[in-house]
């Protein structure tokens, strides 16, 4: 679970933070017992605020939603599958599903920065007349990535992005490589693995 606004306490294995899915404060509780995995429980606001302002109130808290686990009536679902009920669980694979989805569109915004980067090199070499599609080719990506913080680029159903759409034929050798391998990477990971948001 991603949570904003997070403040952490290391001494005690908690965080607390804001989850903007549901819409609710929430105690994160780091349990080391069984692997490494998180239980989340819903707070209010003012049980969220004693992190700033009352903290032993947080940690006895912290404490006995530790000591009740599952049966503690703020518990919302935890990372490990045993510790739920059936509804947790749907509730956990959604959670697990929306931040893979957060983290495709991650990966490819860092493709991107990664392809714009090597047009830079590409342009610092290049001769006047590659120029132009070299520019071309960077207002495309550029109009993809806008498109891609906005939320509005769709979904690839298998096909390219167009990475390599304006690129032409370069003199140099070194840089050429480096251009087509970004390009390629950049269409490979969005026609492979953003065939849904």
């Amino acid at each position: 679970m991603k949570l904003v606004s997070v403040k952490i306490n290391q001494q005690h294995y908690f965080s607390v933070g804001y989850d903007l899915i549901s819409e609710s404060y929430i105690l994160a509780q780091v349990i080391t017992y069984m692997g490494y995995y998180n239980r989340y429980f819903k707070i209010s606001k003012e049980e969220y605020d004693w992190f700033e302002y009352d903290v032993n109130k947080l940690i006895a808290l912290n404490q006995e939603c530790f000591a009740q686990n599952t049966k503690h009536p703020k518990f919302f679902f935890s990372e490990y599958p045993i510790d739920n009920t059936p509804k947790q669980n749907e509730k956990l694979k959604f959670y697990m599903q929306t931040e893979y989805e957060q983290n495709k569109k991650r990966v490819l915004r860092d493709k991107i920065l990664k392809f714009l980067r090597e047009i830079d090199k590409a342009e610092a070499v290049a001769s006047i007349s590659n120029s132009g599609s070299l520019n071309l080719c960077r207002i495309w990506m550029e109009n993809i990535l806008e498109k891609l913080e906005n939320g509005i680029l769709p979904s690839s159903n298998g096909d390219m992005i167009g990475a390599m759409k304006y690129i032409s034929q370069l003199d140099c050798l070194s840089v050429i490589h480096d251009l087509y391998e970004a390009a390629a990477d950049v269409d490979t990971f969005y026609s492979n693995e953003c065939k849904e948001w």
